[in-house]
């Protein structure tokens, strides 16, 4: 079993709007990705698209290939999306928190372990248009309700 001390997540820097995941899985195969016990050679654990669909590629027990050096102890969660220029979807965002608020209470981390990849490396990832603590206060949203009132907009 995995120590995982942190969550890091991603866009794919990618601006079109369609499913993004098939798109993400062959070029990562280009880069010599390593492939996953479920078939995939997608980086991140999982990918969530515009529509908030979350795309599984590795067990979170696995290994990811999402950040190099931080691998060993973190999950990859990927955005489908340029956050440079726009924000991620309301779908996006409802997934993400779901999806943050249950790998924290899984694993026990505080929401602080939540990251962009830019942190510490020289990449823009996870978009200009996120502040470093978005993904944080979109999990502490999701779990206090905040979403029920419609409300993404103002984080």
């Amino acid at each position: 079993m995995r120590d995982i001390k942190k969550i890091i997540v991603h866009h794919t820097a990618d601006v079109s709007n369609a499913p993004q995941f098939d798109k993400v899985n062959e070029y990562h195969k280009t880069l010599g990705f390593p492939r996953s016990l479920l078939g995939y050679y997608c980086g991140y654990h999982v990918l969530i698209e515009h529509s908030g669909e979350i795309r599984v590629a590795r067990f979170f027990e696995e290994i990811g290939a999402h950040d190099k050096g931080e691998y060993m102890d973190s999950i990859g969660v990927g955005l489908a999306g340029n956050f440079d220029g726009k924000k991620p979807s309301l779908e996006q965002g409802r997934a993400l928190g779901s999806l943050l608020a249950m790998l924290t209470a899984h694993y026990g981390l505080p929401d602080g372990a939540i990251e962009p990849h830019r942190i510490g490396d020289n990449t823009s990832c996870y978009g200009k248009m996120l502040s470093d603590a978005w993904a944080r206060e979109i999990t502490a949203a999701f779990r206090s309700g905040f979403f029920g009132n419609n409300n993404f907009s103002k984080i």
